[in-house]
């Protein structure tokens, strides 16, 4: 069975959005990077997860990305970052989101979920 747009396009998103936001934690303030890499380790394991094909991807996969859409929401609505930071945050919140929808949408279901 091919892999469904709907899982490469949440690998992408799930992968680079864990990327580019060690790179503008790094932009912003080099001095806080635990939660970035922690959260682009987690990313990686959900990428293994889904690419793998691992039962409790599907679940894990919205599990994280609705995590990952909260605490970029959060950075995205406090005072504390510059304003680049909190409209990256923004659009990081927007895909992480889109991303728990395509998860859960039926080609990725018959493609995640063995028979």
């Amino acid at each position: 069975m091919t892999t469904p747009a709907e899982i490469k396009i949440s690998l992408g998103v799930i992968g680079l959005g864990a990327v580019l936001f060690v790179i503008v934690a790094m932009a912003w303030d080099s001095s806080n990077l635990r939660l970035p890499v922690g959260a682009g380790i987690v990313a990686v394991a959900v990428c293994v997860g889904l690419i793998l094909r691992l039962r409790f991807a599907r679940i894990a996969a919205m599990v994280v990305t609705s995590l990952l859409a909260l605490i970029h929401l959060l950075i995205a609505l406090s005072d504390m970052p510059p304003w680049w930071v909190r409209v990256v945050s923004g659009l990081f919140t927007a895909g992480y989101l889109f991303t728990a929808v395509l998860v859960n949408t039926e080609p990725a279901r018959h493609y995640l979920e063995p028979k």
